[in-house]
């Protein structure tokens, strides 16, 4: 049997009469009531009243009593409503006991006709029973019959039992779909206080909390909400278990929810988004299926952008074509309708996938585009993430320094609005960019900075992360005890939330600290567990990084024509993804391993080829690695007094910027070209103290390279 296709109503909200901003609640308060008044029938379909909101914003549209018929048709597409409700209401002199008035009307936007139009009378401490009189009046009008007994009483649970709890909860939603989420995280806890009982108030707070960044609160509101909802309608009751789900990333729950409620109202394009937003992270071609389903509904809801930008999410990762040509279609959609929001989230998309991908040019102009678009559509906090994806990107590239100004931008706004978790990732990110520098005081700031909000938050994942960031920080230091320490934290951490991402880190870092310290075979294990992670997950390029790791313990092995293959293989590849960084770093261990082998004038070509890509890397760390490969390849040259100057500025730098091991590498080439020159008292003097220095930190690799220094 043929669905019956419902009507959809989009309730526009009332025009305060008298102006007097504090009864500015009464219309979102009205707007609720009526909301939940008409949604017990079933032929109607309810707008949702977040776009209802961005439908106000783009058309625009203020709290009107009645609406041309242009407008109207605009309202049809945008937010496909083909019924409106609006009007206004002002209070009557009456003392404590005020009296309102509430004059109603609704319109078809297809046939722009207004449809009844009717006024109101009562106790304004009773808005209950006015928002009740009006629902009936407006069921009247459209041929539909009282609402049962049954259906009254699920109503009475679906609102809030005191006008306090409705005033707040009501305003609390409207900051929400206002991007305000600290504003309406405030209102919300005030609803929830009012009313303890009101499960729609703790699932709305649970969205306040988690648009802040507040992944552990957000889950314990909507965890509250559930365990209150037994007596609301069962649609109300599947959304908030939806909802909750989703939090607990219990994707097949979640997914057998939103089937439920799509099967119940196959015309919801909520609901069929939901669900293949869910399925695109089991099931890609399911959640295609989803879509193509939703395709099919009666336009303009057919025809919606959000069916493509979602489409676009579900390939991003694994058909770029597909993905990018979804998002284009969304945009142009949006752009058709006027709508800043959607069209952001277009460019959004679209940014994301260069971050992905590395590439330029048209890529950096979408990430561009999703920024301004956003600020256009008043979006503040998505307009920053959108900017932390554009530094993101031009990290991948290499330009740390305008990454790094971006990032610095985007951190100020996620003050301003108050995204703790955004601001623990951007202060975090700063913290990168800052060890990168160099300039390892201001990293570990950062780092302390970023810990505090990280934790709040409860995010786990990134406090895995961050611990990893620290644990570079003390190798570079040349605190092999603290790094090695830190790097078990967070694998704990890692494990606890089954985190393969931070985890691939932490072996890998681990890995490092165990080659500085002469256990190579540990290292190859800890490298190797780090391939397999990545490999298996998919990560191309941090498998790559660890293939690098791995040939240059091939290298220390004593293999470095084994080396040479690998090399040259994640040199291309870091190439063709514009890996900038890990491009450097392989040619470095290519010099490195073509020098083990005897092959000096391929080194040297090697090196050549490269210098144009380390003159403008702002990585110092992976800079000095090349620049000691230089002087390698020249103290391995005919003229090895040439390697004096460069590796005199490679020490000096370390050492003032603290990279203990970049440091002993440089010593440890000194001392080499000192023998190499005749020099060899101070060789030997240099070896001595540097194997002193290297075994009194840890670096037995070093060390014992030290001690491998002919004397003679």
């Amino acid at each position: 049997t043929p669905a019956r296709v419902r009507r959809s109503v989009a309730v526009l909200g009332f025009r305060n009469i008298s102006g007097r901003a504090e009864d500015n609640w009464l219309s979102p308060a009205l707007t609720e009531m009526l909301n939940t008044e008409l949604a017990a029938d079933a032929a109607l379909r309810m707008v949702s009243g977040e776009d209802v909101a961005r439908a106000k914003r783009e058309l625009p549209l203020t709290d009107q009593e009645s609406l041309a018929k242009a407008t109207l048709e605009r309202l049809r597409t945008n937010p496909g409503a083909d019924l409106v409700v609006l009007g206004s209401y002002t209070a009557l002199s009456g003392g404590a006991n005020r009296r309102l008035r509430l004059d109603i009307r609704l319109q078809d936007t297809g046939r722009g006709e207004t449809i009844v139009e009717q006024a109101f009378t009562g106790s304004e401490q009773d808005i209950f029973e006015l928002a009740t009189q009006a629902g009936g009046l407006l069921r009247e009008s459209l041929g539909m019959s009282a609402v049962s007994p049954e259906a009254s009483s699920q109503l009475l649970a679906a609102l809030p039992s005191n006008q306090q709890a409705v005033r707040f909860y009501t305003e609390g939603r409207a900051k929400l779909w206002g991007f305000d989420a600290v504003g309406a995280r405030d209102l919300l806890t005030k609803a929830v206080a009012a009313d303890p009982n009101y499960p729609l108030a703790h699932s709305a707070l649970s969205e306040a909390w988690g648009a802040s960044g507040y992944s552990a609160k957000a889950r314990a509101e909507a965890e509250r909400a559930l365990a209150l909802s037994e007596h609301l309608p069962a649609e109300d009751r599947l959304v908030i278990e939806g909802q909750y789900r989703v939090i607990l990333q219990d994707r097949p729950k979640a997914i057998e929810i939103y089937r439920k409620l799509f099967a119940l109202f196959p015309d919801s394009l909520d609901y069929g988004l939901r669900l293949a937003d869910q399925q695109r992270w089991v099931s890609p071609d399911d959640a295609q299926h989803t879509l193509d389903a939703l395709r099919h509904l009666r336009a303009p809801t057919g025809d919606d952008p959000r069916i493509d930008l979602l489409e676009s999410r579900v390939w991003m990762n694994k058909d770029l074509a597909r993905s990018t040509a979804a998002a284009k279609r969304g945009l142009e959609k949006g752009t058709a309708l006027g709508s800043h929001v959607l069209v952001a989230r277009a460019y959004g998309i679209l940014c994301q996938s260069a971050v992905a991908t590395g590439s330029t040019a048209e890529s950096i102009q979408n990430c561009e585009n999703a920024t301004h678009s956003y600020g256009a559509a008043g979006d503040r906090n998505s307009q920053a993430r959108t900017l932390s994806d554009f530094a993101g990107l031009y990290f991948e590239l290499g330009e740390i320094e305008r990454a790094k100004a971006i990032y610095i931008e985007a951190n100020k706004v996620f003050h301003e609005v108050g995204d703790q978790e955004a601001i623990g990732t951007a202060t975090g990110n700063l913290g990168a960019i800052s060890l990168q520098q160099g300039n390892l005081t201001e990293a570990k700031k950062y780092f302390d900075d970023s810990m505090s909000p990280t934790q709040a938050v409860g995010d786990k994942d990134g406090v895995a992360l961050l611990l990893v960031n620290l644990a570079s920080l003390y190798r570079y230091q040349g605190n092999l005890e603290a790094a090695l320490t830190t790097y078990e934290q967070a694998k704990a951490t890692a494990n606890e939330i089954d985190d393969k991402n931070a985890l691939g880190y932490v072996l890998a870092g681990t890995g490092d600290v165990l080659m500085d310290r002469g256990d190579l075979a540990g290292a190859r294990k800890s490298y190797e567990e780090a391939l397999e992670l990545r490999r298996k997950a998919g990560e191309k390029q941090f498998a790559a990084e660890a293939e690098i790791a791995l040939a240059q313990l091939s290298i220390e092995e004593g293999h470095p024509a084994d080396a040479e293959a690998v090399l040259r293989k994640c040199k291309a590849q870091f190439y063709q993804e514009q890996q900038a960084d890990d491009e450097l770093t392989a040619s470095a261990m290519l010099t490195q391993a073509l020098l083990a082998e005897g092959k000096r004038a391929d080194a040297s070509n090697e090196i050549a080829a490269s210098a144009p890509l380390a003159a403008k890397n702002q990585n110092l760390f992976v800079r000095l690695q090349f620049d000691l490969a230089g002087a390698r390849m020249k103290l391995a040259s005919d003229h090895p007094e040439s390697a004096r100057q460069p590796v005199e500025q490679i020490l000096r730098q370390a050492r003032s910027h603290g990279f203990v091991g970049v440091a002993f590498d440089a010593r440890l080439v000194r001392a080499d070209m000192e023998r190499k020159t005749g020099n060899s008292i101070a060789a030997h003097a240099d070896r001595i103290a540097l194997e002193k220095a290297a075994r009194a930190q840890g670096f037995g690799l070093i060390a014992r390279k030290a001690m491998a220094v002919p004397k003679t």
